[in-house]
């Protein structure tokens, strides 16, 4: 196995586990608003901005604050023709709970292994500086996505 390989493998295995832990939490929340959930945590912002963070159209976006507002986990406040977005309370602790429940998971899988901590620890280390770059979002055009 090659290193793009290898490190390809690493990248779906941290999907999944990540996956797991956001439905293991909160199976109601879509992945797309899981990830406009994550992006809000930044902090607040305006609907165009949010949609411009998440590749996904204006309306797109309008439809998942919809979802997400009725679930109490953002809140939109007006002041004359500029919306913000933010988290709630609620939010912010579901986005704790699902971080900590995969830091649970992954916890325990890197334990039961055999391989050495301080080498594992300096191999992630090194990929993380690799590929910090690419958490930058793409300066392409919207990507539109229907909501559940």
């Amino acid at each position: 196995m090659d290193t793009v390989e290898a490190a390809e493998r690493v990248a779906e295995a941290m999907i999944e586990l990540w996956r797991r832990a956001h439905l293991e939490i909160a199976p109601e929340v879509s992945d797309q608003q899981m990830r406009t959930l994550l992006a809000l945590e930044k902090g607040a912002c305006g609907p165009t901005l949010l949609a411009r963070t998440l590749r996904v159209s204006l309306s797109s976006t309008t439809r998942l604050c919809d979802r997400l507002d009725q679930r109490g986990l953002i809140q939109r406040t007006a002041s004359g023709r500029h919306v913000t977005v933010c988290l709630t309370p609620d939010g912010e602790r579901l986005l704790h709970a699902t971080r900590e429940h995969r830091r649970c998971l992954l916890a325990r899988a890197l334990t039961d292994t055999g391989a050495d901590q301080a080498i594992l620890q300096d191999t992630l280390g090194q990929l993380c500086a690799l590929l910090a770059h690419l958490s930058d979002p793409p300066q392409s055009a919207p990507i539109h996505v229907d909501t559940p």
